[in-house]
């Protein structure tokens, strides 16, 4: 059997006119009208012998919400009770009213509660929300961003003293054409991702450094040092002209993923030996590059909410780029001064994210008790019917006309 909160729209009041639902406190009710108190915070100031007033404006007043509110039905005494809990509570809560959306509001003032003989099975309240936000003071903040970009840094330059350490086309001519080889499929793999993730005019750019590098690789493989700055100015660059962040995300995790060490043995002092040890080199490079440009990327893509609206998007995307982190210091154990840059790395990713996040938009839900078009939901969630195509897309709805009477998944 149907409760009176699923047939919305077909209780009415006395005098005919129709009853919808709202919340506070995640308590239902049913309400008809609504009202709401605007203004400003004025002070009028009227001097002796001056007949001409003068107003001081200190801002908005607090907007004030006047509901109506009732709760009708055999058994309405226990959401009675539920709301008269929810306004005695602490602190504010969450009021959703089909005209006023989602508000974050506190009770001001007494609450009325009228019951009559004559209208039994139902209980009309009168209550006043005032909008409520959070108390904030001024206070020191570390430049998380900044700390990500010295970590990043850092950690950049250990990894091209232990590449250049372990890598040496010294002695027989195949090392260096190995190398060569190695090192131009990786470099041509950078390109590749370019042409995936940048502007036309980005990778245009891309396109001209990876020529060069690669047609400089034959003098640049005996020069380590130099080799690496060459690579990790490429790195810079596909950072800096990324056009989609996600995406140069999951690319640099692919590169991660896609330089394991390469196993085989051979006799210590062996050109073979050699070899080996320069193709873990390269790859123990491009892992250590794919993680910090990571880490650069992340901190540069959370501050456009355009790429990343929420806090739980952000915290998987720090997640998945730690887990990385972690597996580069536990499987492939690297040179001291690499491990403890990269902690360093780790530590600054994780508190970038932390002190950031709370200012991105969080999930929520709502439930219509219709279906309805975007516009109206919009309007009524977001006080913002420009919103209805975010709303539509997120909840996966393919017309926005018809929002099913489902829980939706909304941004607040």
């Amino acid at each position: 059997m149907a409760t009176w909160r699923d047939e919305m729209g077909q209780l009415t009041l006395p005098n005919g006119r129709k009853m919808v639902a709202g919340s506070f406190r995640g308590v239902p009710f049913r309400t008809v009208d609504a009202e709401m108190r605007v203004g400003r915070r004025n002070v009028v100031n009227e001097y002796p012998q001056r007949d001409l007033p003068y107003v001081d404006d200190l801002g908005r007043r607090a907007r004030r919400f006047v509901v109506e509110a009732y709760v009708i039905g055999d058994g309405y005494r226990a959401e009675r009770d539920a709301l008269i809990a929810a306004f005695e509570a602490k602190g504010s809560g969450e009021l959703i009213h089909p005209r006023y959306g989602l508000r974050k509001v506190s009770v001001d003032g007494d609450v009325s509660i009228k019951e009559t003989p004559e209208r039994g099975g139902m209980a009309r309240i009168s209550v006043t929300f005032v909008e409520d936000t959070s108390n904030t003071f001024p206070a020191a903040a570390q430049d998380t961003v900044a700390k990500v970009e010295s970590t990043t840094n850092a950690a950049d330059v250990e990894i091209e003293k232990a590449f250049s350490n372990d890598f040496s086309v010294e002695g027989m001519s195949v090392l260096a054409t190995d190398a060569i080889k190695g090192m131009t499929a990786k470099v041509n793999g950078l390109r590749q991702m370019a042409e995936r993730v940048t502007s036309v005019a980005g990778l245009s750019a891309i396109v001209r450094q990876v020529s060069l590098l690669s047609g400089s690789l034959t003098a640049l493989i005996r020069t380590p040092v130099v080799l690496v700055q060459s690579v990790r100015s490429l790195y810079a660059q596909l950072v800096q002209e990324v056009e989609r962040p996600l995406s140069a995300l999951a690319e640099l995790q692919s590169v991660f993923f896609g330089n394991a060490r390469p196993l085989g043995m051979a006799r210590a002092g062996s050109t073979r030996a050699l070899g080996l040890a320069n193709d873990v080199a390269q790859s123990d490079l491009q892992r250590g590059l794919a993680l910090t440009n990571q880490a650069r990327l992340l901190a540069v893509a959370m501050s456009d909410t355009s790429v990343i609206a929420t806090s739980a998007q952000a915290v998987a995307l720090r997640d998945a780029l730690v887990s990385q982190i972690d597996i580069e210091l536990e499987v492939n154990d690297p040179p001291a001064a690499v491990a403890r840059a990269l902690t360093n790395v780790r530590a600054a990713v994780v508190r970038d994210v932390a002190a950031r996040s709370e200012f991105l938009l969080r999930r929520a839900s709502y439930t219509p008790q219709a279906v309805l078009p975007a516009l109206v939901l919009a309007h009524r969630i977001y006080q913002d019917a420009r919103r209805a195509d975010e709303l539509a897309a997120r909840n996966g709805v393919p017309h926005p006309a018809f929002m099913p009477a489902r829980p939706l998944e909304i941004l607040q």
